[in-house]
């Protein structure tokens, strides 16, 4: 197998491969005739497990959709450590909401720099004056 390459796979076929772990095939089997490391046979089972399907889509930002589903699914709610359910999930919650905070700062920083009024030109098509460096010139009396 080639290293340092990363290969494509699509969403059906992570779901196959997860599907047959789950019937009783090993990860070694199914590694091999992949052609993948067993590890990221149980990766995608893990992920199958904590997100389902929306978990083994392809890579990239998860839309909002499915993140509110990870968030309210039933299985997280309904589990018998209930206590460990409930930090689990005040934990996505504070990342969700710590993630929004850097937003909210990143885009007030960047309306800044559009609320600042350009300097007014003398005539239509003309550029601003620069601030004078300070400097007199020697000129002469009339």
């Amino acid at each position: 197998m080639m290293r340092g390459m990363r290969r494509y796979f699509a969403p059906a076929t992570k779901l196959e491969v997860v599907r047959r772990y789950v019937r009783g095939d090993r990860a070694a089997v199914l590694a091999e005739e992949y052609s993948i490391r067993p590890t990221l046979v149980h990766q995608w089972v893990r992920l199958f497990q904590r997100l389902g399907e929306a978990g083994l889509r392809d890579p990239g930002r998860p839309r909002r959709a499915d993140l509110a589903q990870a968030l309210l699914r039933s299985d997280v709610i309904g589990q018998s450590d209930n206590l460990s359910a409930a930090q689990r999930r005040i934990a996505l919650l504070e990342r969700k909401i710590a993630q929004q905070g850097l937003e909210i700062d990143f885009f007030k920083h960047a309306l800044r720099h559009f609320e600042t009024p350009l300097p007014p030109a003398d005539r239509p098509g003309a550029t601003a004056p620069t601030p004078s460096s300070g400097r007199k010139r020697n000129r002469k009396a009339d």
